[in-house]
């Protein structure tokens, strides 16, 4: 009989376990080896490797202020050209040249604030994609629009605008005041002019300043601090405790230089659009909601503009506002 040599290597014999093929074992390393992601130190031994930091998402940031800022100064430019060229279109204003409309939209109400108007249309047709977009979010949410939350409280919102503007009034008695700065000399050039000032002042002005100054550049600010406070460059809590006294002031010096040519640059006048604007920055933050700001800031608009109603019998005789 043939013999499977083959075989029978591998058929245990009677009484024997069967033969186990063991892998030889490595040889010793010389030094300790790194285990995967561990980085040794000095003396071999593994150190552990800390995890990366993920940090909150920050919206809206200092960037994005810079972009809503850029946006805006372009579509101001361009839409005062693309304005009086429609009113040129509309016949509005027969025999007047380009030029000549031009030069209205710097002094008289009833050219600056249809075009206005239509500038800050421009910017909110812009942003809103825009801006839906970066944040990859509703841009109402990354605002704080929370128009909710100004329709719950709207007649507390409404008595502390009308406190402010009424207050402000009070206040300016005792402040230098310019005589006739250019707000007043363009209500006087006629009473259209006059009433569509009015419905500016208390709809489309406040919805946009408040986006630009509450909704943008004081929640810009005070999460640059935020954000230096999240790595650890200064204290958490004196991210808050500082950075939102300052974002408060930096938003209200803005605001203020805004407003500025509409008052001559007095300072007394500017004195009370700064302290009114540390109200709305107050309510802003408070509420968390910038369409809170928008009715206390229309409120206290109407206050100013109730004084030169009730003075001039509705706009019917501007001639005593020089008086």
């Amino acid at each position: 009989m043939w013999h499977d040599a083959a075989n029978e290597e591998n058929t245990p014999r009677p009484g024997f376990p069967p033969e186990q093929h063991l892998e030889p074992d490595p040889a010793p390393a010389l030094w300790p080896t790194e285990p995967a992601g561990s980085p040794l130190d000095l003396f071999g031994i593994p150190t552990p490797v800390p995890e990366p930091r993920s940090y909150p998402r920050r919206v809206p940031n200092i960037g994005h202020v810079a972009l809503f800022f850029l946006i805006t100064l372009i579509l101001i430019v361009v839409g005062e050209m693309l304005g009086v060229a429609l009113l040129l279109a509309s016949h509005i204003f027969p025999h007047h040249t380009f030029y000549q409309l031009y030069v209205l939209a710097s002094n008289d109400a009833r050219v600056s604030i249809p075009i206005q108007a239509f500038c800050y249309g421009l910017i909110a047709l812009v942003s809103i994609p825009v801006f839906t977009v970066i944040w990859n979010e509703p841009f109402d949410e990354g605002v704080r629009w929370h128009a909710h939350t100004a329709r719950r409280r709207f007649f507390i919102l409404l008595l502390v605008g009308l406190a402010v503007g009424f207050s402000v009034t009070f206040l300016g008695d005792f402040l230098p005041m310019p005589k006739n700065p250019p707000i007043t000399q363009d209500m006087m050039k006629s009473a259209a002019g006059a009433w569509l000032m009015l419905v500016f002042g208390l709809t489309v002005a406040p919805m946009l300043e408040e986006l630009a100054f509450r909704g943008f550049l004081l929640p810009g600010l005070i999460n640059s601090f935020r954000w230096f406070g999240d790595r650890g460059i200064i204290p958490q809590p004196a991210a808050d405790r500082i950075g939102i006294p300052i974002s408060i002031l930096l938003t209200s010096l803005g605001f203020a230089y805004m407003h500025s040519p509409q008052v001559s640059h007095a300072w007394g006048p500017l004195l009370l659009i700064g302290i009114v604007s540390v109200v709305l920055c107050i309510v802003r933050l408070t509420m968390n909601s910038v369409a809170a700001g928008v009715i206390v800031h229309a409120a206290y608009n109407f206050t100013l503009f109730a004084g030169v109603l009730y003075q001039t019998s509705g706009f019917r005789h501007l001639e005593k506002l020089t008086g």
